[in-house]
């Protein structure tokens, strides 16, 4: 055999060798986009089994703008004028009973109400309106965004009309306030959009505040209590949350291969070269085991918080080989659970408040240390999974009304969340003492 035969034999075997291994090269690529489009299909129907009842497949209709209350709150908030510092001061101010304010705190308060009663006037419009939709059709997102921070300043400074106004014994006019911030509550609630529902949630825990302030009044008349429950919101806040954050992970889980780009980690190098091919032998891996994991987390979110693992970011994510930053343990799935705290929070406040009205209005002429008895609500909490508590409490003569194990820090969330989520108990005194504020 000569050389050029040789030669030639050689260039047909090297030529038969890169043949084969391109041809089980693309079929083993196959073969992997096949397992990723299998196990992809799989994981969404099983998500949608599980999860699809509080997905709502089409976005809501549009509320005719003259039938939206939701354009008094926006127009309400950015009719208030005052200084950013003025706008910190109410909004926290606002989460505390009047009668624990200072002397100091109070005059101011009552200056900001008197300096933004025009605000007051339109914001109190929205109260006859029953359907609320923020956003604009075809508007750009920083209006969209204006508007948000427009309806959450105007609830806040409601919600303090309400309070002062209860505590000067104006309660035509905390009523009045109430009912504008219940409505905008159970409007926005209704709204599958996080931003939207978020306020929504936001404004129900905040009416609950001031219907803490009447029903904690031993001088309340049954009337008073009645108009009160009837204008709080219906929406339960956990099924408020439901949805949204079954829509949330579900638009997480449908993006492609472009979530990876948005997350990029300049550390891992990660370039077009390496782009390209994983868009097709990767990409529906990546999806489905996002989908599976994101079925992790709704599991785990639909316990009560009290029940969650101290790591509970861990439980969800802790077999993936992906980088901490593509795993989303940091700030996505907290923050998600802190929402998800905060609305049973909401849930079980409600349900507490609900408990202490029913024992006002089973005794019009006050409780005695027996009054625990005249109600009972076995019903598990959304935030501890126990029934309420109801007490006599000797030492301070006032029934207490509890969550048992929800005014302690929860370990499964931050600081910040555990303040929004812990619940101290409802003080109920016993008889009226009618005295001047």
């Amino acid at each position: 055999m000569t050389s050029s035969t040789l030669m030639h034999t050689l260039i047909r075997y090297i030529a038969a060798g890169v043949a084969v291994l391109v041809i089980a090269t693309l079929l083993g690529a196959l073969a992997i986009h096949l397992y990723g489009s299998h196990r992809l299909t799989t994981a969404r129907t099983a998500l949608d089994a599980r999860w699809g009842h509080l997905i709502l497949r089409e976005p809501p209709p549009t509320v005719p703008e003259h039938e939206n209350g939701a354009r008094w709150l926006v127009a309400g908030g950015q009719a208030i004028i005052c200084t950013l510092e003025d706008q910190r001061f109410f909004g926290g101010l606002a989460d505390r009973p009047a009668r624990s304010w200072s002397d100091t705190e109070r005059t101011r308060a009552i200056r900001i109400l008197r300096e933004q009663r025009p605000a007051l006037d339109i914001l109190i419009r929205s109260g006859s309106f029953s359907s609320f939709q923020l956003g604009r059709n075809g508007s750009k997102a920083n209006h969209a965004e204006i508007d948000f921070l427009s309806v959450s300043l105007g609830l806040r400074l409601l919600v303090l009309e309400a309070r002062v106004a209860w505590y000067e014994g104006r309660q035509s006019d905390c009523l009045a306030a109430l009912n504008s911030v219940g409505r905008a509550a159970d409007g926005l609630m209704r709204t599958p959009m996080v931003m939207t529902s978020t306020i929504g949630s936001a404004a129900a825990r905040w009416s609950l505040w001031v219907a803490t302030d009447i029903v904690g009044d031993p001088c309340s008349e049954a009337t008073t209590l009645r108009e009160t429950l009837a204008i709080l919101p219906s929406v339960d806040p956990v099924h408020c949350n439901d949805i949204t954050m079954a829509v949330s992970v579900t638009e997480l889980a449908d993006e492609r291969m472009d979530y990876i780009e948005e997350f990029f980690d300049p550390s891992v190098g990660w370039s077009v070269p390496f782009w390209i091919p994983n868009r097709f032998l990767f990409e529906d891996l990546f999806i489905a085991g996002l989908i599976e994991r994101w079925g992790r987390f709704l599991d785990l979110a639909h316990q009560p918080a009290a029940q969650w693992p101290s790591d509970v970011g861990h439980s969800i994510w802790r077999d993936t080989a992906w980088p901490k930053w593509l795993a989303m343990t940091g700030t996505i799935t907290p923050n998600l659970l802190s929402g998800r705290a905060r609305a049973q929070a909401a849930s079980t406040e409600m349900q507490q408040l609900r408990f202490a009205f029913d024992l006002r209005l089973a005794s019009p002429n006050g409780l005695d240390p027996n009054a625990c008895d005249l109600s009972a609500d076995a019903t598990p909490t959304a935030l501890t999974g126990q029934p309420l508590a109801c007490r006599y409490d000797e030492s301070q003569g006032i029934i207490l009304i509890e969550a048992p194990g929800a005014a302690e820090p929860l370990p499964s969330l931050s600081t910040g969340s555990n303040r929004a989520a812990r619940l101290p108990p409802l003080e109920l005194v016993l008889n009226c003492e009618r005295v001047s504020p």
